[in-house]
């Protein structure tokens, strides 16, 4: 039950703050869009080409002709209230910030601060904050971004949205990223959103932060769609991506990257309605072929699949249950899950032109390294 107030209540919140960007004229993002966001999008002239790519929220400045730029283009902003939570607080710009801007259409959210249990910015400051933008009579949700899911246990019930940013590749396993976000969805309250924020860029870029780490690079395609399913497996109401700047670096040294990104939120777009399912239980049993090779490498289930019921579908995704089964290692595996009911029909394989092979009880399947596969409409049980 808990589960289905989280994803109802969540997306009612982050569907409110996309319905002012409903203006007649403009490239408009639907109210119900599924959350997709961008960091460092630079100069307002990459705008349209970021919303044209999917994307309907962007991170920026608090400026008016920003704000206008991006309504223009049906994108909402998560903007800084003109000061961070911490000792410097700047209640005087942040009252003049929140004064002249909380009621633009493409604001979307007061972004409180970014990384506070990183820079050691206590609960109690990022709280005052809040309640101090709360009592200059707000209209538009808080936020803020964690560095780790632990801390979500001090800072995850602060903001009305909560992000969390892990960027491992190749430094840290992948299954990183996917334990953190867990981590963040376990500790925080589950009728509050939580965004999950996906590497896309390189470290070359930002060496200087990894001391010692050799044979740096930007995730490849598999990698990026891995973390953006995992993102879904785990329980996030909505994606960012950090960030455009890095993948435009010294004329477009990454372009392969911009491209591999563009492909998978065009694949989130398309598959809208399996990323605003609801989460729900279901009795499983799984195994693998390979019992060396089960767990990864932060010993969870190195495949991690999930039941999740559409409600409002659409030509590709008609109502019903899916079951979303994510590889999180770089090895293949031969993995088997036990369905939900026992069915005497075929099971199919989204936008995979198959069917799973399936004696009406259990599922066997195999997966590439971070292979992504979603099993459904699943047929009617006995």
């Amino acid at each position: 039950m808990a589960q289905r107030l989280q994803l109802g209540q969540a997306l009612g919140l982050l569907a409110a703050a996309l319905l002012a960007l409903g203006t007649a004229g403009c490239r408009v993002a639907r109210p119900d869009a599924y959350p997709i966001g961008l960091y460092s999008v630079g100069s307002v002239t990459n705008l349209a080409e970021i919303a044209d790519a999917g994307f309907s929220l962007v991170a920026g400045p608090a400026r008016r002709g920003f704000l206008d730029a991006a309504k223009a283009n049906g994108i909402g902003v998560i903007a800084s209230p003109g000061s961070s939570a911490g000792e410097h607080f700047n209640v005087a710009k942040v009252r003049s910030t929140v004064t002249k801007l909380d009621g633009h259409p493409a604001l979307w959210s007061w972004y409180l601060i970014d990384e506070p249990d990183m820079h050691s910015v206590s609960p109690e400051k990022v709280k005052a904050a809040h309640r101090f933008v709360k009592r200059l009579g707000a209209t538009k949700p808080t936020s803020l971004v964690l560095y780790q899911g632990d801390s979500a246990k001090w800072y995850g019930d602060i903001a009305d949205i909560t992000m969390v940013d892990r960027y491992p590749v190749p430094w840290l396993p992948l299954a990183n990223f996917s334990q953190h976000i867990h981590k963040t969805r376990l500790a925080t309250n589950a009728e509050r959103p939580l965004i999950a924020v996906i590497q896309s860029f390189d470290w070359t870029a930002h060496q200087s932060m990894l001391p010692g780490e050799e044979n740096l690079r930007p995730p490849t395609e598999r990698e990026l769609r891995s973390m953006t399913y995992s993102s879904l497996a785990r329980g996030a109401n909505g994606i960012f991506y950090f960030s455009y700047a890095d993948m435009r670096l010294k004329e477009r040294k990454y372009p392969e990257l911009w491209k591999s990104l563009k492909r998978v939120v065009g694949e989130v777009r398309r598959r809208e309605a399996l990323f605003a399912a609801e989460h729900v239980w279901w009795p499983k049993a799984h195994h693998f072929e390979n019992q060396d090779t089960r767990f990864n490498a932060a010993l969870e289930a190195s495949v991690q699949s999930v039941l999740l019921q559409v409600k409002r579908g659409d030509g590709l995704l008609p109502p019903g249950h899916y079951i979303l089964a994510v590889n999180t290692t770089s090895l293949p595996h031969t993995y088997r899950f036990r369905l939900p009911w026992e069915t005497t029909g075929q099971v199919p394989v989204l936008e995979e032109g198959r069917h799973a092979t399936t004696d009406g009880s259990w599922v066997v399947d195999r997966y590439a390294p971070f292979a992504v596969h979603v099993y459904g409409p699943l047929p009617a049980g006995k």
